[in-house]
């Protein structure tokens, strides 16, 4: 078996059940963008410990799960989709965070760099996601959940910054 598969030389690729569909089709490229923002996620959770590290694992299940909505839709293909609640849960954490900066900041120390690229990465799959909300393929749940998420990412790059001062 070869790692690759020739199918998708045309421009096309295929979803979880198995229907084709371009490679430029708003849900292809935002199960590509969830990718990316993974990636991130993982070298952020190399470098987390404590609670941060428990709340980015919990993340990153979070977004395996809008990856399997966005790739089989419907979301019953999936076993824990995102709900409501873990949008509370992630506000209340981001509050125990405390205050957000009152003014401009750079981010200075790899572990805050690292989670600003999770929160850049992050604001780029939301404005992905606006078309699947506006043409009701994405759950709203799921559109709140990613909003909250870059905030998260946000608070989490900031303390990592208030901690070198």
């Amino acid at each position: 078996m070869k790692a690759y598969t020739k199918r998708g030389d045309l421009g096309y690729t295929h979803d979880y059940s198995g229907k084709k569909i371009a490679k430029d089709d708003p849900r292809i490229v935002c199960w590509g963008k969830v990718d990316e923002l993974q990636a991130a996620v993982d070298g952020a959770l190399l470098q987390a410990k404590g609670k941060n590290k428990k709340m980015l694992q919990d993340v990153q299940t979070k977004l395996w799960q809008i990856s399997g909505e966005i790739a089989c839709n419907p979301p019953e293909c999936v076993n824990d989709p995102v709900t409501e609640s873990d949008a509370r849960e992630m506000e209340r954490f981001i509050d125990a965070l405390g205050e957000p900066p009152q003014k401009f900041i750079r981010f200075t120390t790899m572990e805050a760099i690292v989670l600003n690229e999770c929160r850049v990465r992050c604001r780029n799959l939301e404005r992905n996601l606006v078309k699947l909300l506006h043409n009701k393929t994405l759950r709203p749940v799921i559109f709140k959940y990613v909003n909250r998420l870059s905030s998260l990412f946000f608070m989490l790059a900031y303390e990592q910054v208030k901690k070198k001062r």
